[in-house]
């Protein structure tokens, strides 16, 4: 393993380099959304970065960013919180969403996928949190399921989070 993890700043060569493999990932298939770095750039500098219990880290190897993941706590008033809360009623919102840790966003090099950086991002990310619960989306024609799986992560439901758009995985994992 030549590659560490570090926290990810919210500017400088390390940040530009984690929106640039963001860019990367989500520009090859399934997604093939190439625009996709310049929106999660804006929104960890204008809005993720500001809710409670944000962490966000870079994979590194040698002098390039070759992954990135972040979240946060999730609440009651944020977009994807309340529409999986909606999808699960009450009872799957008290279960899994209460106190739950939302993994946002995770991206790794085209070029380094399948060497453990995903892995070793998601398991420093949720390293100690004070949370019982992590949960996530992944869309449904992607493989991230399969990663998800592998780190203890079931699926929840399958749900569209826009008329017309694909399928999600919701995912969740008990940390506690």
């Amino acid at each position: 393993m030549s590659w560490t993890i570090q926290p990810l700043p919210l500017a400088g060569p390390l940040f530009d380099g984690a929106v640039r493999v963001y860019g990367d990932a989500f520009a090859e298939p399934p997604y093939l959304d190439p625009d996709r770095g310049a929106e999660v750039r804006d929104r960890l500098r204008t809005t993720h970065s500001k809710r409670r219990g944000f962490r966000a880290l870079a994979a590194i190897d040698g002098p390039n960013v070759v992954g990135m993941a972040y979240g946060y706590h999730g609440e009651k008033g944020q977009f994807w919180h309340d529409a999986v809360a909606r999808r699960l009623g009450r009872e799957g919102e008290a279960r899994w969403l209460d106190d739950a840790y939302e993994l946002v966003e995770i991206a790794v090099a085209p070029g380094f996928q399948s060497r453990g950086i995903g892995s070793g991002l998601i398991t420093e990310l949720l390293e100690g949190l004070p949370e019982t619960i992590c949960v996530l989306s992944t869309r449904a024609d992607s493989l991230a399921h399969n990663l998800y799986r592998r780190l203890g992560f079931e699926e929840i439901v399958e749900m569209l989070f826009a008329p017309g758009g694909q399928p999600f995985y919701v995912m969740g994992k008990r940390l506690k």
